[in-house]
Formats: C-alpha cells, structure tokens, sequence
C-alpha cells in the first residue's frame, strides 16, 4: 500500500471523505512515538481521513464535505475522523505532532422551578351617615302649649346613595387588587424559571474514564489517529468504521490510548461502512476503565445542551461544549467500504444530530452526551470551509454531525453478535421532486419504482407517488427519506405520508431488510 501515491491532502492514509480532515503518516506506530514535525493540512474535499493514498478527484471549493441537500452555498460536512497524531509527554499515549483530525461534542436540557405568588387581604369599610334631629325647645309650663316642631334629616334615599357608592369603590379596589395580584404572579413566575447549566466538571471528569484514543497503524506506520468510548462491561469500544478502517488489511494493528495513559492493543471486532460504525476489543480492560451510559438519542430536543470529548488534532482528553442545533439532519459522506486494500468506496447516509459543540479532525467516534453524562451521539463528521488561496480547510466552523446513538448501538450490537450488521429496507427507486398539496408546494422523495415483493410493495406504495413525510418527520428529498429509513431497525413500523392523485394518505410499512 505504501507503493500508491498519496491523495492530496490524506497524508498516505485512506482518502478522506469530501470535506473530511486528514493526515500524513509519521514515521512509526506505537507508543513512544513522540513529537514529530506537523503534516499538511489535508484539503477540502478529501474522502477520507486515513489511509494508504490513492488518486481521488478533486472536490468543490465550498460545501466540500458530505452534507446532503440544504440551502445554496450550505457546507457540507467532512469527517472528522482521522486527524494526525498529536504531542504527548513522554510516558503518556505515545501521539506524534498534532495535525488536523475531526471530532465534537455536546451539553445539558433545562429544568423550571416556580413558586406560589405572595398573597394580600384587603377590605373596604364606609361610615354610613347618622339621620335625625332634635326635640324643639318646650315652654315654660305656665306658657300655653305650642305646637311642637321637629328639625328634618337628610332621610334614607342619600344613606342608600351613599352605601351604594362605596360598595362600589370596595368591588372595584378588590378588581383592582386582584389584576395587580396576577400581574406580580406571572412577573414573579417569569422570573423565577431558571435554565440549569449541566455540571460540565463532573461530568468531563466522569466521562473521559470511558473515552479512549485510538491510533491506527499499517506496516508499522502510523496512518491516522481517532477516538472512540468503552461500551458494556465486555471490553468493546464503538468508534467510526472510517477511523480503523485503515488496519483492516495485512499489517493493519490497533492501539487505544486510555484516559490513565495506558496503551491496550485491540482488534477490529466489524465495521459497518453503511452508517461509519465500527466495533473494537481490547485486548485487556486496563484498570479504572468504564463503560459510558447510554443515553436516549430520540427524547432530545433542538437547544438541548451536549458535550463533545475526544482526541481532536491528537490533544487527548479535550472537551467541547455546545447545544443541538438541528434533528433529523441528512449528511451523505464517502468512506472506506468493505475492502479497504481494493480501494473500495462505500456511501453513508446519516439523520444526524447536528451540534454546533466544536468538532476538529481526530474527534471522529468519540461521544456527543448530554447534561445528564450520557452518550447520545457518535461523533462522525463537520462541515468545513476551504480557505482562500490556501488549498486548505477551515478548523470547527460550528456545524458538526453526530450518529444517534440509538442507531449506533443497533449496528453495534449486530457486529458484536454476528460481525456483519443488516440495515432496514423500502424496497423503492427514488429521486428529488417537488408536489403541490393542499395549495402548498413542498418538496418530496419521488418513487420512480418498486421492488417486487418489498415492503413498499406489500404496503401498496406505487410509483409516481410522492413521500412527503416519515412518521410525521418531514421529507423533501430522496436523501431525508433515505437517512431516516436508515435510522430505523429491521421490523420496525414506520407511517409514510403520501401524495397520490393531489391527495394526502398514510400508508404503514414494516421495514424488511437488505
């Protein structure tokens, strides 16, 4: 492999996929490699991030990485993968001099508190007026008796006026009382919802226990450096299939690097080129090393915070924070098939989580957790931008893509069991278009035709129809559809909405397989 010219940009690894970060080789593998002088910057646009080098064509200057769709002049991503290895202290993991690598990370959900609004009593009370008068003077007994007067009061009518008038005065001032009363309760509520900020110490403290370095050699030569995280309490460790796809030939070996120093020999357990997960084995489970929680991918929600740990540019055991920016995001990427030494090319398509926690070139399978420290994405790819003049890529630009951990684990737990992993099926040809339903144009994944005998054909999908909608995720282009199928496990029940004829139906369909 080492007789191939290198691609530009990949360092003498495998190509990186378009937009994603790569490496050249240093000269040895293994620990105590020490620090050696920086490589090129891999160019924008590259296939992969580690490799031996093979020709590849050259990519767009903008949107160079594997994005699918989206806005006019959108980026796509690259792979933050394979980065060159970075400096360590002697003793320590053994990484050459940093160069650019890929990779993210994640935060925490916000949490309301509220207390009751203080209360007041209040009356309202009127003197009411006294009626009546005095008894006219009396004469003197010897005087003749006078008839007698008396002097008249105001009477009732003005004393029923008046306690007219003040209940009124009391009913309003209790109205008046009350509005004042809501308005500082809402005030008081308002104000009193809080938005708690995760404990990023703790849980960078805690999570970098199960957060491990991994260094891919071939023949002795480093090719390229990732990260990837401890899953179960069998040894396994989860990285992307683009990071040690590189040691999947004759002379290929795998070091990991953990948290402690300590470096372990592992072996490639299987990798899955269709959605970039890879399994590895250590060989020995090195003290102090732990598994990661799992967490649950499908309840986050767009600003949720998360955190990103990794290797980036071979800096072991850095952080990143951020939010989510986006769900159900279709990124396409290229990466390293099945037969890694026969130059083989594999497409992935991924319904990532897009964050905007910096990702750089050696992050690529490490952990996205949330603020609770548990893994909720597989980081796998960024999108970069080609400097001017340079040839080069941009570092973090704040557009990185993780794989949900729900279907990560799912590939996962196939390569562990059987080596190999099977992927949900439509069983549909498909292409971009637009329909108008309901007065309203959108875009759709149009059918062009169906398999015999697949699902699709079992559920009674047709061509010509335009899918529109995937368990009420929105679908505007054969690629959403594509990524969230992918997203799915075989068996599972999913709610197509279709336009057929100028009018919407939904249509159930149990995924079969490939």
């Amino acid at each position: 492999m080492s007789s191939n010219p290198p691609f530009p940009g990949t360092g003498g690894g495998h190509p990186g996929g378009p937009g994603r970060h790569s490496q050249q080789q240093p000269p040895t593998f293994g620990p105590g490699t020490g620090a050696g002088s920086p490589p090129p910057q891999g160019g924008a646009g590259q296939p992969y991030p580690s490799g031996p080098g093979r020709p590849y064509p050259q990519q767009p200057p903008v949107g160079t990485g594997f994005g699918s769709g989206g806005a006019p002049g959108a980026t796509g991503p690259a792979h933050g993968g394979s980065g060159a290895p970075g400096g360590r202290p002697a003793g320590a993991s053994g990484f050459g001099s940093p160069a650019p690598g890929a990779g993210g990370y994640g935060t925490a959900a916000p949490a309301h508190t509220s207390s009751s609004a203080p209360t007041s009593s209040y009356a309202a009370a009127s003197p009411g007026p006294q009626s009546g008068g005095a008894p006219a003077q009396q004469p003197p007994e010897s005087a003749p008796a006078a008839a007698q007067t008396r002097r008249r009061g105001p009477g009732w009518l003005p004393l029923i006026a008046f306690a007219l008038l003040a209940a009124l005065i009391g009913g309003a001032l209790g109205i008046g009382t009350a509005f004042y009363l809501d308005a500082q309760d809402d005030r008081q509520s308002q104000e009193e919802v809080t938005i708690e900020t995760p404990d990023w110490t703790t849980i960078a403290a805690e999570a970098s226990k199960s957060v491990v370095a991994i260094q891919v050699g071939v023949n002795g030569q480093m090719s390229g450096v990732g990260s990837g995280f401890v899953y179960g309490d069998q040894g396994y460790v989860i990285t992307n299939n683009h990071v040690v796809a590189a040691a999947d030939t004759a002379g290929g070996e795998v070091q990991v690097v953990t948290n402690s120093g300590a470096m372990v020999t592992a072996s490639i357990v299987g990798r899955d080129p269709e959605t970039d997960i890879a399994v590895l084995q250590l060989d020995q489970q090195p003290e102090g090393v732990t598994p990661l929680p799992v967490g649950a991918s499908d309840a986050m929600q767009v600003g949720d915070p998360v955190m990103a740990l990794g290797n980036p540019l071979g800096l072991a055991d850095t952080v990143t924070t951020g939010i989510v920016s986006a769900l159900n995001r279709p990124v396409t990427t290229s990466n390293i098939g099945e037969n890694p030494s026969e130059e083989d090319v594999a497409l992935t398509i991924t319904n990532a989580i897009q964050t905007d926690a910096a990702i750089n070139p050696g992050n690529s399978g490490g952990p996205l957790v949330n603020g609770q420290g548990e893994v909720i994405g597989v980081n796998s790819s960024t999108a970069t931008l080609q400097q001017p003049g340079s040839g080069g890529q941009s570092g973090s630009i704040g557009i990185g893509f993780a794989i949900p951990i729900s279907q990560a684990t799912n590939i996962a737990d196939q390569l562990i069991s059987t080596g190999t992993a099977v992927h949900p099926h439509l069983g549909v040809s498909i292409t971009s278009g637009e329909v108008e339903a309901g007065g309203i144009s959108r875009g759709s994944a149009v059918v062009s035709s169906v398999e015999g005998g697949s699902a699709a054909e079992q559920a009674g999908i047709q061509q010509g129809d335009h899918i529109i909608a995937l368990d009420d995720t929105p679908v505007n282009s054969s690629v959403s559809l594509q990524a969230l199928v992918r997203s799915k496990a075989v068996g599972d029940t999913v709610s197509l909405t279709v336009v057929r004829g100028g009018q919407e139906t939904n249509v159930q369909v149990t995924l079969g397989s490939n």
